[in-house]
C-alpha cells in the first residue's frame, strides 16, 4: 500500500484527537468504577497501600464478629446469674419461714417456766424438778431413763414438752421425748390429783411378767388428771393373760381428760390403747389416733362399772388377730360407752368394730351412740360384714342402748368404710421445709446448666478468650466460675434442727455474694469487650476511610474531565475539518 501523505495540521489535529480518546477512556473507567486506583498500574504507590489497609478492615472485621458472639457469651452468664440470684433469694425465704418454726434455745424455755419451774434435759434433772416441787417442768430434748426406772408427777405439777409454748414441734414426733425400759410391773409415767402432762413423745418397752397391770401412763386413786397432745409407744415383750397392759391406764375412781391430739401405738399380744377399769372415767376430747398390733388387742376398753365418753375425731386400726376396735364389756359389767353428737370414729379391724355383748345373768353394758355421730368401719380380711359390725344382744326396754336413729345412721356411714383416716402421715416440718429448699436448688443448678451460648457455659468454669488484633497479641479471657449449687458451699443436705436452717442460710448468703461478685467480674469483661468492639468499629472506619481516599474517584472532577474532553474532542474534530479544506480547495481546480 502506497503511504498517504497528510498535511501538518492534519496530523497535528489527529494526534490531539487521539490523547482526548485516551483521555476518555480513562475518565470513562473511573466513573464506572468509581476508582481513580483500580489496579496497580493506575498507581503502584496507592493501590497496595489501599489494599493493606483493606486487607486489615477485613481481618478486624472478622475479630469484631467473634467481640460481638463473645459479647453475647458474657450477657448470657450475666442474665443466668440474676436469674440464679431470685433462686437463692427464693430459698433463703423458705429457710426463714422455717426458722420462724423452729426449736429456741433452752433458755427461752426457761423464761416462760418462770421462777417455780424448771427446764430438764436429763432423768436427774427431771427427777430433781419433781421432788422439789416444780410448778412447771419442761422436757427439752430427749431424756432416757436408766432401766426400771419411772416418773412419779405430785399433785397440780405440770410436765411439758416445748409443744406446750408453740408451734415447735413436728406433726410426726415429739422433739420433748422420755424414754422408759423395764422387766418390773411398773407403769412409767404416774399422774397424781390435778397433775397435767402435755405434748411429750413417751417410748416405754416392758419384759415385765404377764400377770401385772401398768402402762406407759397411769392415773390411779379418785384423781384427775389431764393428757394433751401425747405420742405414746408402748411395746410388751411377754405375752399378756388376764393383765392390764395400756398406753393410758385409768382406774380406781380415777378420772383422765384425753384432749388435744393425742397418738398411742402398742405392739405385743392383749395389750390395750386406752384403759378405764374399777369404776374409772375417761373423757375423750379433739384427735385420738390409736394403732394395737399383736393379737387380741384392744382400741379402747372399757371394764369394771367404768364409763367411757367420747367427744372427738377417733382413729383406730387394730391389726393383730381376734381384735377389739372398741370393747364395752371385757370381764365386767356396768359400762358405759357413749359416743355423743358429732363425734366421728374410722375403725380398720381384724376383729369386732364396737363390742358391747349382754347376758341374761350379769349386769347390763350400756353402750349409747346419740344421733349424728358418724361411723365408718373397714374390715382387713374382708370377712363377711356382720360379723363386724355392733354386736349388742337383749336389748331392754329400760334403756335404748342403741336407738333406732344410731342404728340407721350407723349403716348410713358404714359406706365410708374406704375413707380411711391414717395415722400420723402428716409430713414433718423441717423435713417439709427442706422438700421446698432442695426444690428451689434444684431448679437453681437446672438454671445454671442451661447457661450456655455457643456450647461455652462460663457458670459451668469454662473459659472464653476473644482476641482484639489481627496477631493475637491484645486479647483478654474471660475466667469461668463453677455456679451450681454445691459449688457455692450450699451442702446443708437435711433439716433436724435450728441450726441446721440457720446454716443453710448461712451458706445462701454466701451463696448470694459469690454470685454477686462474679457478676461484677462479668461487667468488668463485658465492659472492656464492648469498649475494644467500639473501638475496632471506628478503627475499620479509619481504614477503609483511608483506602478510600487513596483509591476512590472524585466523580464531580471526573464528571468534569469528561465534560472538558468532550469539548477538547469536537473543537480538535472542527479544527481537523479546517485542516482538511485546503486540500478539498486543490480538488476544485480539476
Amino acid at each position: 500500500m502506497s503511504q498517504i501523505s497528510l498535511t501538518a495540521p492534519m496530523r497535528s489535529n489527529l494526534l490531539a484527537l487521539q490523547n482526548i480518546a485516551r483521555g476518555q477512556d480513562i475518565v470513562q473507567n473511573r466513573l464506572a468504577t468509581g476508582l481513580k486506583v483500580s489496579s496497580a498500574i493506575d498507581n503502584p504507590s496507592s493501590y497496595y497501600t489501599a489494599a493493606s489497609l483493606s486487607n486489615r478492615a477485613a481481618d478486624l472485621t472478622a475479630l469484631l464478629d467473634a467481640m460481638s458472639q463473645g459479647v453475647q457469651t458474657i450477657k448470657t452468664a450475666s442474665e443466668a446469674i440474676s436469674s440464679a440470684t431470685k433462686f437463692l433469694e427464693q430459698a433463703k425465704a423458705t429457710a426463714n419461714q422455717a426458722l420462724e418454726s423452729a426449736i429456741p434455745a433452752k433458755s427461752w424455755f426457761e423464761e416462760q417456766v418462770g421462777a417455780n419451774g424448771a427446764v430438764v434435759t436429763t432423768a436427774q434433772e427431771l427427777q430433781d424438778a419433781v421432788k422439789a416441787g416444780k410448778e412447771t417442768i419442761c422436757v427439752y430434748g430427749q431424756i432416757t431413763f436408766d432401766f426400771n426406772k419411772n416418773l412419779h408427777l405430785n399433785a397440780g405439777q405440770k410436765l411439758v414438752g416445748i409443744g406446750y409454748f408453740g408451734n415447735f414441734d413436728t406433726q410426726t414426733a415429739k422433739f420433748s421425748q422420755l424414754n422408759f425400759s423395764s422387766d418390773k410391773g411398773q407403769s412409767a409415767v404416774l399422774l397424781d390429783n390435778q397433775s397435767f402432762i402435755s405434748d411429750l413423745g413417751i417410748s416405754y418397752v416392758s419384759q415385765a411378767p404377764s400377770l401385772d397391770n401398768f402402762s406407759a401412763v397411769e392415773i390411779a386413786g379418785v384423781k384427775t388428771a389431764t393428757l394433751k397432745n401425747l405420742d405414746i409407744s408402748f411395746q410388751l415383750s411377754k405375752t399378756s393373760i388376764a393383765s392390764a397392759q395400756a398406753g393410758i391406764f385409768v382406774t380406781a375412781g380415777a378420772e383422765a381428760n384425753i384432749i388435744g391430739h393425742t397418738t398411742i401405738r402398742t405392739e405385743g399380744t392383749q395389750v390395750f390403747g386406752v384403759y378405764g377399769m374399777l369404776s374409772a372415767t375417761t373423757n375423750i376430747h379433739g384427735v385420738l389416733d390409736i394403732e394395737t398390733q399383736g393379737e387380741s388387742g384392744v382400741g379402747i376398753y372399757t371394764n369394771f362399772a367404768s364409763t367411757t365418753n367420747i367427744d372427738a375425731l377417733v382413729n383406730i386400726k387394730t391389726l393383730g388377730k381376734n381384735a377389739y376396735a372398741i370393747d364395752n364389756a371385757g370381764s365386767g359389767h356396768g359400762n358405759t360407752t357413749q359416743i355423743s353428737t358429732g363425734s366421728e370414729i374410722y375403725i380398720e379391724s381384724n376383729g369386732f368394730y364396737i363390742y358391747n355383748p349382754q347376758t341374761t345373768t350379769t349386769a347390763l353394758n350400756t353402750l349409747i351412740i346419740e344421733k349424728g355421730a358418724k361411723i365408718a368401719l373397714k374390715s382387713f380380711q374382708n370377712q363377711a360384714e356382720d360379723f363386724f359390725i355392733l354386736e349388742s344382744r337383749y336389748l331392754t326396754t329400760g334403756e335404748a342402748h342403741l336407738t333406732p336413729d344410731a342404728v340407721k345412721n350407723l349403716s348410713e356411714f358404714r359406706s365410708l368404710s374406704g375413707e380411711w383416716i391414717s395415722l400420723g402421715d402428716q409430713n414433718d416440718l423441717y423435713a417439709a421445709g427442706y422438700q421446698k429448699y432442695a426444690f428451689i436448688l434444684n431448679q437453681f443448678d437446672m438454671l445454671i446448666a442451661d447457661s450456655s451460648y455457643k456450647g461455652i457455659n462460663l457458670l459451668q468454669g469454662q473459659n472464653l478468650q476473644i482476641n482484639f488484633n489481627e496477631d493475637r497479641s491484645a486479647k483478654v479471657e474471660v475466667k469461668g466460675v463453677k455456679a451450681d449449687s454445691e459449688s457455692l458451699g450450699l451442702t446443708t443436705k437435711e433439716w433436724n434442727s435450728q441450726e441446721d436452717i440457720e446454716k443453710s442460710i448461712s451458706e445462701l448468703e454466701s451463696a448470694i455474694n459469690s454470685l454477686r461478685s462474679f457478676a461484677s467480674a462479668f461487667g468488668n469483661y463485658y465492659s472492656i469487650v464492648t469498649t475494644r468492639q467500639d473501638f475496632t468499629e471506628n478503627l475499620i472506619n479509619v481504614l477503609e476511610e483511608g483506602a478510600d481516599k487513596l483509591t476512590l474517584a472524585d466523580m464531580n472532577e471526573e464528571s468534569a474531565n469528561m465534560l472538558a474532553l468532550q469539548t477538547s474532542q469536537q473543537l480538535a474534530i472542527n479544527s481537523l475539518s479546517l485542516a482538511s479544506q485546503a486540500a478539498q480547495s486543490v480538488l476544485k481546480l480539476f
